[in-house]
């Protein structure tokens, strides 16, 4: 979502009516960025449930092997639903979805509308990948007479891809693409959220199976405040934040939320889960990372590209893995150097209000 609303400040600002179809559990955010949500879709812990409920097999495998199928035979089908009576209704000159959401290319190839795919900021799936979304999406496609186009109608039109070229040079699959500097949620919303002093930032996302792994956190606060760093730690549970100040003591922080750009302004160090968001968010600080991947494919591009581009080091999720990654990057000044040069390729990217004129012209 975050990715989206860079671009539709953008068109907003430019004078154009800017509608964002999400769930209403999104909603603030959305409204916080100046913009109109729509609801559309379910809500995420309603698709865990419904996915439970439909595949109980996939509690037993790792999100990696159903994630994809989940989001494009229960999400979008609901998306789909909704989308589709506001497009008839208001008939928008243009579609801007995000490159996990596979409801929006059909609403507008259903209406005879162009689309663009908005990247999240990570290296693009393998065209292997795009050939085998086709099977899961095919269903969406055929449930309002059409046909599955290929790679899913993904980037069909073009791509807004906020992943600099350091951690993949030539998107595959890609015909028409825009870069536009990565935006954070700070920029989205105007938020100023800051906590002074902090040396390194341990967050792992959003996604309760990543974000509230209480064994991970620990084990990466203990091994930054091991080197006698000051962390800040994001975490929305109470139990959790408990735990990591009985942790860390008075080298700890913990915050259900932080204005990244502030604080990334002290760091020498993030720990992450390889979400784009924080990635780039770090690498436009020129603060390298420490990546702990966890099988979410597009986090393991990231995790992989950052390591391949000099930026980061990648752990496993055990404490002696993390340790090894912290310790490697914080004892290499090469890593933070380059983490320095990403930071000039990032910033050099231009903003969303430069790809006005290019979208304005598909309508």
């Amino acid at each position: 979502m975050v990715p989206l609303l860079g671009v539709g400040r953008a068109l907003r600002d430019a004078g154009h009516k800017v509608r964002v179809a999400t769930h209403p559990e999104r909603h603030q955010l959305v409204t916080d960025a100046g913009l109109e949500p729509i609801a559309a879709g379910m809500s995420g812990p309603e698709m865990s449930r419904e996915r439970a409920r439909r595949w109980p097999e996939t509690d037993r495998l790792p999100a990696a092997d159903w994630a994809v199928r989940m989001f494009s035979q229960i999400l979008a089908p609901t998306v789909l639903a909704d989308l589709t009576g506001l497009v008839d209704e208001w008939h928008p000159d243009v579609v801007v979805h995000e490159e996990g959401e596979y409801a929006g290319p059909v609403a507008a190839a259903r209406a005879g509308i162009p689309w663009i795919t908005h990247g999240w900021g990570s290296p693009l799936r393998p065209t292997h990948e795009l050939v085998e979304l086709e099977k899961h999406t095919a269903g969406l496609w055929s449930s309002v007479g059409l046909e599955v186009l290929p790679w899913s109608g993904l980037y069909r039109h073009g791509l807004i891809n906020p992943c600099p070229a350091a951690l993949q040079p030539v998107p595959p699959g890609v015909a028409v693409s825009w870069s536009v500097r990565p935006s954070s949620l700070d920029e989205a919303v105007g938020s100023t959220i800051a906590t002074d002093g902090i040396e390194a930032y341990v967050g792992f996302g959003t996604v309760p199976v990543y974000a509230e792994d209480v064994e991970v956190l620990t084990a990466a606060v203990r091994s930054c405040t091991s080197r006698g760093l000051r962390t800040l730690v994001t975490t929305t549970k109470d139990d959790i934040a408990c735990k990591l100040v009985e942790e860390g003591g008075d080298g700890v922080v913990v915050r259900s939320f932080a204005s990244l750009p502030e604080v990334l302004a002290t760091c020498r160090l993030v720990v992450c889960h390889g979400g784009a968001g924080t990635v780039l968010a770090a690498l436009s600080a020129g603060v390298p990372l420490a990546i702990v991947s966890q099988g979410s494919p597009s986090q393991t591009r990231m995790a992989d590209a950052c390591a391949n581009a000099g930026v980061a080091a990648v752990a496993g999720a055990d404490a002696g893995s993390i340790d090894i990654a912290v310790n490697l990057v914080l004892d290499t000044p090469t890593v933070g150097q380059r983490a320095v040069v990403v930071a000039g390729e990032i910033n050099a990217m231009p903003d969303p209000a430069a790809l006005i004129p290019d979208l304005e012209s598909l309508a």
